[in-house]
């Protein structure tokens, strides 16, 4: 008989388990298992009973995980729900386990007072079913030549001054967007973001974090990472206090020399941040939101999910203010 419920203790070291034989990403389990520790170890807000479970005779089934977190929105911050870790081995697939650790998740979420959920999906169908809305992000792709920027250098996160003006920057450029994680605390941008910067859990992977200083003043930072087998660099954090075209074209131009072979790079960037580069938006699936506090829901100014994340004008999703920044995924 399958058992549904919260993760126990003594069982984390076959969570772990399950997680990397389910995704095993590059077909390197360990490499994989490696990835599931971090995003345990390095999350000051992880809540084992946010774990659930489907469990038989000992074994783990499937599993939902519940992300404690905080976004930025509308000027405001909302309390979040982030669903990770979704995974069902493949015997025991399309027999409705997942589907019940969901509601679970619900429930779990609306109990801890939870304004919304957001997660990333290649399968929006299944979590539609259950209050999830589908929403386009919008990036930027353009072609960046390298070249190195002697005002820039690799960021510091161990320094502790250098940490709070990083901390800082982050809060005054996305406390003005929709949907960024709110990153109070100093442990997380020491484990998490730091970790998550140089990508070192994945085969062949390759990311950095820079900050751009000038007159003595940090005035923006920016991090990378081009995946093996991937062509394109991708932006996964930005911010700046002003020039920000300028500011951005420095640390990405620096960035593609650092990792580069010396010849130009496809960059891939979010719509929201201001560039003056020749590039293409494109609209990316997978994100999905879920309102889960209608109290809140019903004080905003909104039509849609749509429209509420976006907050654009005439349809222009170029200025689209969506932005779920990559260090931060789960």
């Amino acid at each position: 008989m399958v058992e549904f419920r919260a993760l126990k203790e003594s069982e984390m070291d076959a969570w772990f388990d399950h997680c990397a034989l389910v995704f095993n990403q590059h077909n390197d389990f360990e490499a994989s298992r490696q990835y599931f520790m971090n995003h345990w170890y390095n999350d000051p807000w992880r809540e084992r009973h946010g774990i659930l479970v489907a469990v038989e005779a000992g074994e783990i089934l499937s599993t939902v995980r519940v992300f404690h977190r905080r976004i930025y929105l509308g000027g405001e911050t909302f309390t979040m729900g982030g669903i990770g870790e979704v995974s069902t081995k493949a015997p025991y697939r399309r027999q409705g386990l997942s589907g019940r650790l969901l509601e679970m998740a619900i429930d779990y979420m609306e109990a801890e007072g939870m304004d919304f959920s957001m997660l990333s999906t290649g399968t929006p169908r299944h979590y539609s079913r259950f209050g999830w809305e589908e929403v386009a992000t919008y990036w930027r792709q353009a072609e960046v030549e390298p070249l190195r920027c002697e005002a820039v250098r690799v960021v510091n996160l161990q320094d502790p001054k250098e940490l709070q003006r990083v901390m800082n920057l982050y809060h005054l450029y996305s406390c003005r967007l929709n949907g960024p994680i709110v990153r109070d605390r100093w442990d997380y941008w020491q484990d998490w973001v730091r970790t998550e910067i140089t990508r070192g859990w994945f085969p062949d992977g390759r990311g950095r974090g820079w900050v751009l200083v000038e007159g003595a003043e940090i005035k923006a930072y920016l991090t990378a990472a081009k995946d093996a087998g991937q062509d394109i660099l991708s932006v996964n954090d930005f911010a700046c206090r002003d020039d920000e075209a300028a500011s951005f074209r420095k640390l990405i131009q620096h960035a593609v020399w650092s990792l580069g072979n010396g010849e130009p790079v496809q960059v891939a960037y979010p719509a929201a941040i201001a560039s003056d580069f020749p590039s293409q938006l494109e609209a990316r699936q997978g994100l999905m939101i879920r309102v889960n506090n209608q109290k809140v829901w019903n004080r905003l100014p909104h039509n849609s999910v749509h429209d509420l994340f976006h907050h654009v004008s005439n349809d222009d999703y170029s200025k689209s203010k969506l932005v779920t920044w990559g260090i931060d995924g789960y």
